[in-house]
């Protein structure tokens, strides 16, 4: 089986160019995944399952890193997510 790997559904970027770039992606191998640094993410990344981001896994880092708004929209984003596949028998 040929390694297909995984493609971001939605992503938030905030790019501060006298500082870091920061990443926030809802992956469709249903991980989140945060990211920041100025240089290939040197600064710290992490990564998890959507439940596990609904519930609350990354909340400091995204808070921290992108804002409040950031992460209320992409929980509701994941939330809808998660709704759509055990909805759709998967």
């Amino acid at each position: 089986m040929t390694y297909v790997p995984p493609k971001p559904l939605r992503e938030w970027r905030l790019d501060d160019p006298t500082s870091e770039l920061y990443q926030l992606l809802v992956m469709d191998d249903q991980t989140v995944l945060s990211a920041y640094g100025r240089y290939a993410h040197s600064s710290g990344s992490t990564a998890c399952s959507w439940s596990d981001f609904v519930a609350g896994a990354i909340d400091d880092v995204v808070t921290r890193t992108q804002g409040v708004e950031v992460l209320t929209e992409a929980r509701q984003f994941v939330a809808g997510m998660l709704g759509e596949v055990s909805g759709s028998g998967r």
